[in-house]
């Protein structure tokens, strides 16, 4: 039966010297990281740095959003206003049906079979006699 922890190393000594090369690695690894403590206080001043960052971002989009509702809201109510002084008090709903009748007569006016005169300039120009 096959030693599954020795797979494809064909002698003990060469599993031996594979394992030791390996541990070499990690040693050389482990001696260019940092101290944890060191690791921990970068960690903690990046920290520090990105929620002064966040801090202000957050001020400056609270001030976008006041310079935006100083800036819309008159212009709205002006709008509003103008719109209840052109057209009553329901302007949008008085707008709607304005759409809605047009969209009606066109719509008539389609079915509708067109006249000999009507049809009679188009079928001159497409023939080319003016």
């Amino acid at each position: 039966m096959t030693d599954i922890r020795t797979h494809g190393f064909k002698t003990k000594a060469e599993l031996d010297e594979h394992l030791a090369d390996l541990e070499g690695a990690t040693a050389a690894d482990e001696a260019n990281l940092p101290p944890v403590d060191m690791v921990e206080d970068e960690e903690a001043v990046e920290l520090a740095r990105l929620q002064g960052e966040l801090t202000l971002l957050r001020r400056r989009i609270a001030l976008i959003r006041e310079q935006a509702n100083s800036e819309i809201a008159p212009h709205a109510q002006w709008r509003d206003a103008s719109a209840h002084e052109q057209l009553g008090n329901y302007p949008w709903l008085k707008l709607a049906g304005a759409i809605v009748i047009t969209f009606l007569a066109a719509r008539r006016l389609r079915s509708l079979p067109l006249s000999g005169m009507a049809t009679m300039p188009f079928a001159r120009s497409r023939f080319g006699r003016a």
